[in-house]
């Protein structure tokens, strides 16, 4: 659903009054770990992730979920990772029966501290700031953001982009999730979507990875219906598009403003749809709960280390791209090391002035400072006029980081050339073959599920396995498969998922 509100944003950043939604936008502290995240800051990379939060908060989320007194679960997660050349993207799940210690959390004050085996989806209990630290504890990766998303936000998402299309391959009905559907291709709108994202009893072998298999299948085709939305032509749809989605999540402090999120959108929404791929965490049985919890299987690592260093899981998608850095690498109009440069972090994201820095010194610009500046959704290189030396100096800046000429800006009083750091700022390096640890790519994916968003939208798969473990009120199912349910809900006068509720 975070790809949705992406785009969203994007098609309302033109109007006035999209700075109007700021005041929808819940946040909190990006991570509220005992210990500092693990992983290196890649420059131009980002890793966004999107929780599914199972709480009942409110009278919808109750009604939608079923009351339940119990603290909030992290029903998804999902690890997004651009690259730092925003041509790729990985989109990594996570099972929520994956076991784990995670690190103690600090909330409102009060530290937490969890079982020494315990669920991942657990942390969510004292908010998204633990799921971050045990997310990262888990991965070795370093997240720059999150995105949460209850019930009602899937609901008013999924109504707001008028419906998804899905397929299933046979008749299905989940007890649990009350997914009911025909078998053949169906647009789900509101609740039905909700219905179909939560199921666990519906597909394949009927387990938690089934599930983030099924997610895949279902963001894939919204991917598809938002890159050739006709409705994001309209003002009065964009308009109820972007309230939607300001409304729908819970986001860390540096993305609260809608700014900011429409500079993570036109990061998102230039990368290529065959370019983006899914992927599910390997696992296998966990020796300490092995009916019910999974650990970390093999190739599990090797993909975290493909995320944590920039390596894509896209066939034929990781060449290195000719940048305008090229020219400049090879001959400099002015020796990089004269050249005084300030690296201001517009980003949010922690690090990324520090990064840069790295790579210009790596291009022999040494006379380099830090610096934290005003959020931006496109990076600006700054030069005065006051000398004809420093539009050279920018221009040669500008082009040792890939920036394009329309980057460059004037600004009176500058005796240096001032870099504000965007989003869109591309590394060439960080791409370029040798400059991070090998990952063996087919060994990290081989249990990994993966899925390409630029294939044709594939059919989830009905359970063939009895149903099982089900609530009291729904025990008359036990026993049935999803297809035999289906027929006893259609006598029980139970609607499809696909008809208004």
């Amino acid at each position: 659903m975070g790809v949705s509100a992406f785009v969203v944003l994007v098609a309302a950043a033109g109007c006035a009054w999209i700075y109007q939604l700021d005041s929808n936008i819940k946040h909190s502290s990006l991570d509220t770990g005992s210990q500092p995240q693990k992983g290196a800051v890649i420059p131009g990379a980002l890793n966004v992730l999107v929780i599914g939060s199972d709480t009942r908060d409110s009278a919808l989320d109750s009604n939608l979920g079923g009351s339940d007194q119990s603290l909030p679960h992290a029903d998804v997660e999902m690890l997004v990772h651009v690259s730092a050349d925003h041509q790729n993207a990985t989109v990594m799940s996570i099972p929520r029966d994956t076991d784990l210690q995670m690190p103690p959390c600090t909330q409102g004050g009060k530290t937490y501290s969890f079982h020494t085996h315990d669920q991942i989806t657990n942390s969510l209990n004292y908010g998204p700031g633990c799921t971050v630290s045990a997310v990262n504890a888990l991965t070795g990766v370093h997240i720059d953001h999150f995105m949460v998303v209850d019930f009602s936000g899937v609901v008013n998402m999924s109504d707001a982009v008028q419906g998804v299309q899905v397929c299933v391959s046979h008749n299905v009905y989940d007890p649990g999730s009350h997914l009911k559907l025909t078998a053949g291709t169906h647009t789900l709108v509101g609740q039905g979507a909700l219905e179909f994202l939560r199921s666990r009893h519906a597909f394949g072998g009927a387990s938690d990875v089934d599930r983030t298999e099924a997610q895949h299948i279902y963001l894939s085709a919204l991917i598809h219906k938002m890159k050739s939305a006709s409705t994001l032509t309209d003002p009065t749809n964009v308009f109820k598009l972007a309230e939607a989605a300001s409304k729908a999540f819970a986001v860390d402090d540096a993305l609260a403003g809608v700014t900011s999120l429409v500079s993570l959108a036109d990061t998102l929404g230039s990368i290529p749809t065959d370019h983006i791929t899914f992927a599910t965490m390997p696992s296998a049985q966990d020796p300490y709960n092995p009916n019910a919890w999974l650990v970390p299987g093999p190739g599990a690592q090797q993909l975290f280390n493909a995320i944590a260093n920039d390596q894509s899981l896209t066939p034929g998608s990781s060449a290195p791209k000719p940048s305008a850095s090229g020219s400049a690498s090879a001959a400099h109009a002015v020796d990089p090391a004269t050249i005084e440069v300030h690296l201001l972090n517009g980003t949010g994201v922690t690090g990324r002035a520090g990064a840069v820095q790295s790579e210009l010194a790596a291009q022999g610009y040494s006379n380099t400072t830090i610096g934290t500046g005003s959020l931006v959704r496109a990076s600006e290189v700054e030069y005065s006029t006051s000398n004809p030396l420093y539009k050279t100096e920018a221009q040669q800046v500008a082009k040792a980081l890939g920036l394009p000429s329309s980057s460059l800006t004037t600004a009176a009083g500058l005796t240096s050339v001032h870099v504000l750091i965007g989003p869109d700022l591309k590394i060439a390096n960080a791409s370029a073959p040798g400059a991070k640890p090998s990952v063996d790519i087919g060994q990290a994916t081989a249990q990994a599920h993966t899925e390409n968003a630029g294939a044709a939208v594939q059919c989830a798969q009905a359970s063939p396995f009895p149903l099982g473990g089900l609530p009291a009120s729904a025990a008359a199912f036990n026993g049935l498969t999803v297809e035999q349910a289906y027929t006893k809900a259609t006598q029980e006068g139970i609607p499809d998922s696909d008809k208004t509720r």
